[in-house]
């Protein structure tokens, strides 16, 4: 059985990556693994985001501890395992670093994780989601490798799956992304709020508006997105409002306005999109019969949203394997940290422009610096993306060779059971 626990770090982040760190409860260092960090400058990258964030104070990081029956699993099973939670769970945004100590009697993994995001900033807060959705992801893990599980009753059982698959949703860059489009759609087709919240009602969306501010969620996801906060300022409830106004009667010099034809019919563009009788009349049309049936859109769920993800990340892998040329796990590696070498000097000259943001009261230098620091945050941004692609092909690439060799083992192992067989037939004839 696994049993994780965990503890704030709120002082000094070197002293524990220190001991988790220590070569004679490592096996001199074999079992250290680390997730967007290199095990050997880990601390180094972790200090280095949160001060590219700004964020160097509070909770530094948090210490988890995932303890194993000994005779269950072995050093590098627990090794992996670890690595599988961890991957799992913070993966896509947080610096992770992965030690199994092997000095007690059961082996356990110790878990670093560094409190700020390397993507956006964020910081991660220890709730009772968050430690439930742990527990949860620990004992899928130890069913998945059929391993004990300390098991709970239904009704909390119930509860950490539901929390699980909440998280799961809200982690989903991709996924968000899409919800993104949904309501720019939302928007380029509205002519008016209700309508607006209707189309997205229509695709599993709840609405809810609480002053300017804006929230929804879907049936899969009990709590809600602030769009404001998620998608920027664009997202509040008034500019909202001022999208949809000016799409349909703001006057667009630079657009060719082409007329359509439907049976007979002409439609004007221009005076459908600028004139309210007009489009009275345009939707008589379509009452009697005129005009095609409109679009029904198709409902998007959360499970539709992940498998697109799931086939974006697959070809961003493919499309870096062909494009590289990669041929080894090697090859993989190397060109992971190339693109850290890379990513390092971006982050650094990021972090002299935001001193110097802070520092000057020039509304036109504030101006052309936010400019470098977005192109900046770009970049960065689609490197870490090639990082993480990287690691994703190097764990599948691990995961194949170790499952080569089960195999081969296997075969092997049958095939000097079958000689023993053979031989011992052979005897047993002799002796007849």
């Amino acid at each position: 059985m696994a049993i994780t626990k965990y503890k704030v770090i709120k002082k000094n982040l070197e002293a524990a990556i220190n001991y988790v760190k220590n070569g004679e409860k490592t096996e001199h260092g074999i079992l250290i693994s680390g997730i967007n960090c290199l095990p050997e400058t880990a601390y180094t990258q972790m200090m280095l985001t949160k001060k590219n964030f700004h964020k160097e104070g509070g909770r530094l990081g948090y210490h988890f501890i995932q303890s194993f029956n000994g005779k269950e699993v072995s050093a590098r099973q627990c090794n992996d395992i670890g690595m599988e939670l961890a991957e799992s769970l913070w993966g896509d945004k947080y610096q992770v670093l992965v030690c199994t100590h092997t000095d007690k009697e059961n082996v356990h993994n110790h878990i670093i994780l560094n409190s700020v995001s390397f993507v956006d900033g964020s910081k991660y807060h220890n709730s009772n989601v968050e430690l439930a959705l742990v527990r949860e992801t620990n004992d899928e893990l130890c069913r998945k490798y059929r391993l004990s599980v300390i098991e709970t009753d239904k009704a909390n059982k119930e509860k950490d799956i539901a929390r699980s698959r909440i998280k799961n949703y809200n982690r989903n860059s991709g996924k968000m992304e899409l919800i993104k489009n949904d309501i720019d759609e939302a928007i380029k087709e509205a002519r008016k709020y209700q309508e607006f919240a209707d189309f997205l009602a229509y695709k599993g969306y709840y609405i809810k508006k609480s002053g300017d501010s804006i929230s929804i969620s879907t049936p899969y996801y009990n709590r809600n997105i602030r769009l404001a906060r998620a998608f920027g300022e664009d997202y509040t409830f008034e500019n909202i409002k001022n999208r949809i106004y000016y799409k349909n009667y703001q006057f667009k010099e630079d657009k060719v306005y082409k007329v359509k034809i439907y049976e007979g019919v002409k439609i004007d563009p221009f005076l459908l999109e600028h004139s309210h009788f007009y489009r009275w009349y345009v939707h008589f049309l379509y009452v009697l019969g005129k005009l095609p049936p409109k679009i029904h859109y198709i409902e998007r769920t959360p499970e539709y949203y992940k498998e697109i993800d799931k086939f974006s990340k697959l070809c961003d892998e493919l499309s870096l394997i062909s494009s590289k040329d990669l041929k080894s796990i090697e090859d993989a590696q190397n060109l992971r940290t190339q693109y850290l070498e890379e990513v390092s000097p971006l982050k650094a000259q990021k972090e002299i422009y935001m001193k110097l943001y802070n520092k000057t009261d020039n509304a036109a230098d504030k101006t052309i610096l936010k400019a470098r620091i977005n192109i900046l945050n770009e970049d960065i941004e689609r490197i870490n993306r090639k990082i993480q692609t990287c690691r994703k092909i190097i764990s599948k690439a691990e995961k194949g060779e170790k499952e080569d060799w089960i195999i081969q083992k296997r075969f092997q192992d049958n095939k000097e059971r079958s000689e023993k067989e053979a031989t011992k037939t052979k005897n047993k004839n002799k002796i007849r």
